[in-house]
């Protein structure tokens, strides 16, 4: 072969090497990741969940009976000032809302009162809560109380009916659990005129 032809075939080698670069696809582009939204923070929220809270609690009460001849628990005094018995509140509980909850407290005497018995109130209403999608939050109640405690006393009335604010902080470590703090005040005004404010710690569970 001569130079000549060496080249020919060289230069043909080459073109040939040339067009098939040219007819190979460009490689494809990866295809660009998705990022994905964080996620949203837990809601601890009641709506639509039961709950059922345990709060034992003590207070202090102010009584005016509205005969100074009825005795209200410290003879000789037209008012009487004192201790409110231990007590523990039952509270089943449900959320018809992100901020509200229909409540019904049952309130139980642990210790007997200067009638001898134990108390026994039921208590309906209503909670509202502050910042409701935190596991953090406070709240406050508005309550009708029904007060049924036997009073063994033929010049005072057994039944007896107020109005009841409750305020607290609840703090949920889990969804279906939390543990609160909670101050209260009663006014009641059939058997006698009387105030009680009281406090108490409790544990609630919820569900679903």
């Amino acid at each position: 072969m001569t130079r000549a032809s060496l080249g020919l075939v060289v230069a043909g080698i080459i073109a040939a090497a040339g067009r098939a670069r040219a007819d190979t696809p460009a490689p494809a582009a990866a295809p660009a990741l998705k990022e994905l939204p964080a996620p949203a923070p837990p809601s601890y929220s009641h709506k639509l969940q039961v709950g059922l809270a345990v709060m034992p609690g003590v207070g202090y009460r102010v009584i005016f009976p509205y005969q100074a001849t009825i005795y209200c628990g410290q003879a000789g005094k037209t008012v009487c000032t004192q201790r409110l018995p231990t007590f523990l509140d039952l509270q089943p509980s449900f959320g018809f809302g992100n901020h509200w909850d229909v409540i019904f407290d049952l309130r139980l005497g642990l210790e007997r009162d200067f009638t001898q018995s134990r108390e026994l109130a039921f208590a309906p209403g209503v909670r509202y809560w502050i910042d409701p999608k935190e596991n953090a939050k406070f709240f406050a109640t508005l309550q009708v109380a029904y007060d049924v405690t036997r009073i063994h006393d033929a010049m005072v009335t057994n039944d007896d009916w107020a109005v009841r604010n409750s305020n607290g902080f609840m703090f949920e470590p889990l969804r279906n659990l939390g543990v609160y703090l909670q101050f209260g005040e009663t006014i009641g005004f059939v058997r006698w005129l009387r105030f009680e404010i009281d406090a108490g710690l409790g544990v609630q569970a919820r569900f679903p």
